[in-house]
């Protein structure tokens, strides 16, 4: 661990020169020598000392399981590339790795070609690093890789581009909540405004020279000023050809669309003052894709909300645009054998239309546009790595992808006006960042691809793929937001959908019907779809007409409302073009659970059946049955008859001990039998031992074990009289002549693994039907008997998760029967049974305070008479009942340990952490306490009284 920071300014540097001298940067000879070195830099003894991992499996939806470089818990993942590599062709494997990274997402990825790192934080910036480290400012840059120190520190990024565009959306909008006060006309106030906006982005994009913008509103000293030389400058910017002279000489044509009509304002002094502390601003730094959302919500409520309003992340746009777009050209992309296929992708990617059909500020149109973009350029590049001649510049400069493409309806005129100059905005960045030199100007003009409209009543055009985040609106609030005529005329036009679906769903079914086959979709809406009359008018209608549902989100809280939780839902028209393996995400986009179809309830019909063991459950074992005699009564005990054997011998003491079932663990709640337990293989050392107890069990177990071995010489007598062939069975006999003294199971096992401990856990192998699950804490002195499963735990962490519901529900569908009582099987309900895979130390100890609670309560109620079964079968009556308010306690705080969604299946979710643990065990835990001291709360134990000679 370091000392002080100059510790780490050292160690980095050391490696900066380790690098520069040692590694030539090839990434498969060398990656993991400059990860070691890099995280022993951070003050690591090394990476596998810390827990982290090199080649991490990492399941990326559609393929075969990849391997990230490095991966850190829930820290970090870091992919390398060749020195020289142009790390922002491999952004998107990163943010599969991110998104295939479950559970326990990491929260950054790292792209590294040796001598840069980009960091993404995905939570925050999809497709735009959150900071770039060269490796020569590594020294005085590492603060952004504060989570690499062994204490995490929360890191400082220099590139916060969501914190500049609030900034950004809060000043201009102020301009305008100004002139409207003062009466100067919404559409002129409107257009005036983003007219403004759109000259700041040009001038720090490269497309506006000399600053004219900000130079005008500098040079004005009144408003009146900014009147002529505002206006005049936009003038400028509507005419044909560049400006031949005077100030704003050499000012490039940009459109007719947005600049098609300008209305010079005349500004007040402080909407002068607030123009120019916005022209300060990097405006190249601002997002258009949150933007226009913030900008446009707070020109009605004032800056404050700017800063506070919400925006739909990216990264949720992401779950839709992913799997509707990208991942459909990624697949083509990758099949592509030759040139000539690559050739014919650009030129479908020439025809391709995508539409949102409620497009608002523009937000998935813009995020779907970027990525179009990036796959154009990744065909291209590969078409120039195959080609011999490297000479493809002529189609290098063409883009098959234009921003008319992309297509869109709202009902909000403002709204289609910030959607166009997103997307207007948008085809000058795409060239940026991917280095082309393509002309953008004149800006294109969208006035005939995204329209002011209602897309209920409009004709939708045609696109090969409908994406968005419709308006939902429950159906008895319906009337009153939307007025009592348009419901009518809505009942009019779509007469079969009504009930109280939500409003979202005329989207669904309206986005279906336009497709063609093998068309997609991706929508969001609020989660009722899921259930009920919304159901029926969305993805039922959806499945019943040829739509296959391939990606979907269960339910997930929503990124652009407070207090809303969605349904995220991509499909496919025709059974033909969907995918064999389908993905449902449980727990908020965490869980990753393959399905053969996915219910238009977004809830999987839960078989379980499907899990698989564990590694992390079966090694080391710690779930066994009791011991097994084979002869309970040559080997149980009376407390009388101990007394004697002890008497005759005193070593008989030795293989004595306190023996609990069923019974004595729920019922009488003391132990009132012992049994004997002879541990030695060789017959003399036993008589040598234990003479008082070996004539004991030569007298009443040694004749049972010969009856058992005549029976079975008789059955094999008469099954090779039938079959001479036949396998005789020879069981008994072998352990009649191999230790008859010992018992048939002593679980040697079992004994070993809480042999260190003072109590384990233990609980009746077949349940009460429709009773709650009793665990006991048992003392180590005492022996289990067979009717009992054992668990090598004495935490009460571990005593809280058994006794969960979240267990008893896998217990339920996992385990055998016993007529109709359900029997625990520990090779279906134990080695398959995930464990919370990362608790915080908060939330273990909030399940042990609830474990001593619910211990002192049953202890309170077994003073006053009440027996275990007794107080349980209480609670299958109806009544108040603190024991049951307790256990429900108890199940919320262990969900919490999981942070599964409540709205989602459990067994569901249990099953996805199956899968992911299964594939990759090493992002789960062993089942037990591990390392938590807050596992531990009370030290309660049933004992037996002792035996007095």
């Amino acid at each position: 661990m370091l000392a002080n920071p100059h510790d780490i300014r050292a160690r980095l540097a050391a490696f900066v020169s380790y690098r520069a001298a040692h590694l030539d940067g090839d990434e498969k000879s060398e990656a993991q020598i400059f990860l070691e070195r890099f995280f022993q830099a951070f003050g690591h003894d090394g990476i596998a000392e810390s827990g982290a991992r090199l080649e991490e499996r990492i399941r990326v939806t559609g393929r075969a399981v990849s391997f990230a470089d490095f991966r850190w818990s829930d820290r970090c993942i870091i992919e390398m590339k060749k020195a020289g590599t142009d790390l922002k062709r491999h952004y998107r494997q990163a943010f599969e790795y991110w998104i295939g990274a479950v559970p326990n997402r990491p929260r950054y990825v790292v792209l590294c070609n040796f001598d840069e790192f980009w960091i993404y934080d995905f939570d925050v910036q999809l497709d735009t690093p959150v900071d770039k480290v060269t490796m020569s400012d590594l020294v005085s840059r590492h603060e952004a890789l504060s989570f690499m120190l062994p204490i995490r520190r929360a890191p400082i990024f220099g590139n916060d581009l969501e914190a500049v565009t609030r900034r950004a959306a809060a000043e201009v909008s102020g301009v305008f909540r100004s002139m409207r006060a003062r009466g100067v006309d919404r559409l002129v106030a409107q257009r005036f405004v983003l007219q403004s906006v759109v000259a700041m982005f040009a001038e720090d994009i490269g497309l506006l020279p000399e600053k004219f913008f900000t130079r005008a509103v500098n040079d004005a000293q009144t408003g009146t000023e900014a009147y002529d030389l505002v206006g005049n400058l936009f003038i400028a910017m509507n005419t044909p050809g560049d400006t031949a002279g005077g100030r704003y000489v050499g000012t490039p044509y940009f459109n007719g669309g947005l600049f098609a009509n300008v209305e010079p304002v005349e500004l007040t002094d402080d909407e002068l003052r607030v123009l120019r502390a916005a022209s300060t601003t990097n405006w190249s730094d601002v997002r258009p894709e949150i933007f226009g959302t913030l900008f446009e919500q707070s020109m009605d409520e004032g800056e404050r909300h700017a800063y506070g309003a919400h925006f739909t992340s990216p990264v949720d746009i992401a779950k839709v645009v992913f799997p509707t777009i990208v991942k459909p050209w990624m697949d083509r992309i990758a099949t592509a054998a030759s040139i000539t296929d690559l050739e014919l992708i650009l030129l479908d990617m020439a025809s391709f239309r995508v539409l949102d059909p409620a497009c608002g500020s523009g937000n998935f149109l813009y995020v779907a546009y970027r990525e179009m973009r990036r796959l154009e350029h990744e065909v291209k590049a590969q078409i120039d790595d195959r080609r011999r001649s490297g000479d493809i510049r002529a189609q290098s400069a063409l883009s098959y992808v234009t921003p008319d493409h992309f297509l869109g309806i709202d009902n909000n005129p403002f709204a289609v006006e910030v959607a166009k100059v997103t997307m207007t905005l948008a085809k000058k960045l795409s060239a940026d960042e991917l280095g082309e030199t393509q002309d953008v100007l004149p800006l294109d003009n969208l006035d005939a691809s995204i329209v002011s409209g209602d897309a209920l009543f409009v004709p939708w055009p045609h696109a090969h793929a409908i994406i968005g985040n419709p308006p939902y609106i429950g159906r008895r609030k319906m009337a009153d937001e939307l007025g009592l005529g348009y419901i009518q005329r809505l009942a009019q036009r779509y007469p079969t959908v009504g009930g109280v679906s939500d409003f979202v769903t005329y989207w669904f079914r309206l986005a279906n019907d336009a497709l063609r086959d093998g068309e997609r979709a991706g929508l969001v809406a609020t989660q009722a779809i899921r259930d009920g009359g919304s159901r029926v008018a969305s993805l039922d209608y959806v499945s019943e007409h040829d739509g296959v549902i391939y990606d979907a989100v269960s339910s997930q809280a929503w990124s652009g409302e407070a207090a809303v939780t969605v349904s995220i839902v991509n499909w496919v028209k025709g059974r033909d073009h969907a995918p064999d393996e389908r993905i449902l995400w449980l727990d908020g986009g965490d869980l990753r659970l393959p399905l053969a179809e996915i219910p238009p309830t977004l809830r999987p019909d839960t078989d379980v059946s499907r899990a698989v063991p564990l590694a992390l459950n079966r090694r080391p074992k710690v779930c066994f049955q009791g011991q097994t005699t084979g002869h309970v009564a040559g080997y149980e005990l009376t407390r009388a008859e101990a007394r004697r054997l002890i008497r005759e011998h005193p070593g008989s003491a030795d293989v004595i001990f306190p023996l609990v079932g069923g019974d004595s663990m729920l019922k009488t709640l003391k132990p009132d039998k012992f049994i004997i337990d002879v541990p030695d293989k060789e017959l003399m050392d036993a008589e040598f031992k234990y003479p008082a107890v070996m004539r004991h069990l030569r007298e009443n177990a040694l004749p049972h074990w010969f009856a058992e071995a005549e029976k079975e010489e008789s059955k094999n007598a008469a099954l090779l009289k039938t079959d001479p062939d036949g396998r005789p069975v020879l069981v008994k006999t072998q352990f009649l002549n191999s230790g008859w003294w010992r018992h048939w199971r002593r679980r040697e096992e079992m004994l070993e693994a809480y042999s260190g401990l003072d109590r384990y856990i233990a609980l009746t192998i077949v349940a009460a039907k429709e009773r709650l699950s009793v665990y006991q804490f048992v003392d180590a002195s005492i022996r289990p008997n067979a009717l009992l499963q054992v668990f090598a735990f004495d935490d009460d962490y571990s005593f809280g998760v058994l006794s969960s519901g979240v267990h008893r529900a896998w217990f339920d569908e996992r385990c055998s029967r016993l007529e109709s009582r359900p029997r625990y099987t520990p090779t279906t309900v134990w080695d398959s049974f995930p464990w919370p895979p990362d608790p915080q130390p908060q939330q273990v100890a909030s399940v042990a305070a609830i474990v001593e609670e619910i211990i002192e309560l049953r202890e309170i109620y077994t003073s006053r008479g009440a027996t275990l079964t007794k107080q349980y079968d209480a609670l299958r009556q109806p009544g108040a009942s603190r024991l049951r308010d307790l256990h429900a306690a108890l199940d919320s705080a262990v969900l919490a340990c999981y942070n599964f969604s409540p709205d989602d299946d459990l067994l569901a979710q249990l099953l996805a952490l199956n899968f992911a643990l299964s594939e990759d065990p090493a992002q789960g835990r062993r089942p037990g306490p591990g390392d938590f001291s807050e596992a531990y709360s009370t030290t309660w134990r049933l004992k037996a009284d002792p035996l007095v000679v």
